[in-house]
């Protein structure tokens, strides 16, 4: 009997996994979609649900080895060519085929022709693209990135104010030309526009210019379900969002409030350098051409934040914290930085995942199953296994003020009616106590 084997990663925006052999157009497409992004693998012999090796046969292989390269340079523009080799499993192979990155791009099916025949990897699918990501395409082509384009309007939308604040009073169009603040305009050269990193940085209302440079922030009640308790749009330049936005969800996640002096102090449920990092990273990394705020919400078990756009580059789902930088926005990404916004490139998702770490907390989850980021921080503590059952209830209800039984199964990893029980020992001990009936009923620290 053969041992059974499981590929490493999961689908991804570099990696497409097969269990046969497709259609050639559909491999054809796929293998588009990697050329106008970052390259990547399509691994034939893999079941791409369980990731099970199944392995290739003969027929399959000489088809890949002997027809599909000249199928997919007559099919494309620019031609691609394809590098294809075989990996062996003990006594299965799977079959790779590598697509580098095209640096001509949009590339398209050559008899679909643009826009139809453009392809974009989104996720770990494969999709045709809209006219806004074939722009970028040829942005990118280029070598233009989005952040230093012109908005057409005057430079006054600027503020004299946030331009001082960095460049101090002295500041010449020289400067602001080098950091893609302002640009020239190509048909008149004493006329300048404000760039997109400009507006972000340096406007008031950078909305007004820029559809829904804004974030939403939102707390629902319960762990589901869309019942709205509070809400509020946060407008201002990129700092201010920043500031105001991470101001907000901090009192609103701040439990376990002490008498210090005359003051009441509380602790944050997630360590507040982490929260930080990942709404700075939303506003830097996100794409600004695709309509749609930047999006916080906050539920009683977990909080999220949702940024337009997927990871950026070579930035892949199954390596965060690896230090990996691919600068979606390098000017917005540089001008936060000489503001002091941000101080290293490639290292807030390890900080973030650090800080939730020492925090006891299970670090955040990333997903990116279309073309958008959210990043999920949990409130369920991390489990220590060197505590008992009772102490690790009683650490989850400090850190969550009010824990409900559904929280404690999951903590501990037991039945309702054990949980049920541990809690009604603690009751006993009068150590917790409990408020309300039935399904909404909670426990808390006994004061």
């Amino acid at each position: 009997m053969k041992e059974e084997h499981y590929f490493a990663e999961r689908e991804s925006k570099l990696l497409e996994l097969k269990s046969t052999l497709p259609k050639f157009d559909a491999l054809i497409k796929t293998c588009i979609a990697f050329a106008n992004g970052v390259g990547g693998q399509i691994v034939i012999g893999v079941d791409d649900e369980s990731r099970k090796i199944i392995g290739i046969d003969d027929e399959l292989r000489k088809r890949i080895y002997d027809d599909f390269p000249n199928s997919l340079y007559d099919s494309t523009n620019p031609s691609l060519l394809a590098q294809i080799y075989e990996k062996n499993y003990n006594e299965r192979s799977v079959l790779i085929i590598e697509i580098p990155q095209s640096y001509k791009k949009p590339c398209f099916v050559k008899k679909e022709g643009i826009p139809k025949g453009v392809y974009l990897r989104v996720g770990s699918h494969t999709k045709r693209a809209s006219q806004e990501y074939i722009e970028e395409l040829m942005r990118e082509s280029h070598r233009i990135s989005f952040d230093e384009q012109p908005i057409h309007q005057p430079i006054e939308i600027l503020s004299q104010d946030l331009l001082t604040s960095l460049y101090g009073k002295n500041i010449t169009k020289r400067r602001l030309i080098s950091d893609k603040v302002i640009s020239q305009s190509a048909a008149n050269a004493e006329m300048y526009f404000p760039t997109v990193a400009g507006v972000i940085h340096f406007c008031e209302t950078p909305h007004a210019y820029i559809p829904e440079a804004v974030i939403i922030c939102t707390q629902f009640k319960g762990i589901s379900g869309r019942e709205i308790i509070q809400t509020q749009e946060v407008f201002g330049n990129l700092a201010q969002q920043a500031e105001v936005s991470l101001k907000l969800v901090t009192s609103w996640i701040t439990r376990n409030f002490t008498l210090r002096g005359v003051r009441l102090t509380g602790k944050t449920v997630i360590p507040e350098i982490a929260l930080r990092e990942a709404i700075l990273n939303a506003l830097i990394h996100r794409k600004y051409f695709i309509p749609g705020a930047v999006k916080i919400a906050l539920y009683d078990d977990r909080l999220e934040i949702f940024n337009p756009g997927c990871f950026p580059g070579l930035v892949d789902i199954n390596h965060l914290g690896d230090g990996t930088t691919f600068l979606r926005n390098p000017f917005i990404a540089r001008i936060a930085r000489n503001l002091s916004l941000i101080e290293k490139m490639g290292t807030g998702i390890k900080l973030m995942m650090e800080a939730c770490k020492n925090a006891g907390l299970n670090p955040p989850e990333f997903h990116e199953d279309g073309d958008f980021v959210k990043v999920v921080f949990s409130f369920q503590p991390m489990r220590n296994r060197k505590l008992g059952d009772e102490e690790a209830i009683l650490e989850l209800a400090k850190i969550k003020l009010e824990i409900a039984v559904n929280e404690v199964m999951e903590c501990l990893g037991v039945s309702r009616n054990t949980a049920t029980r541990k809690l009604n020992q603690l009751i006993k001990n009068k150590t917790l106590t409990r408020i309300g009936k039935g399904p909404a009923v909670r426990y808390l620290l006994k004061i």
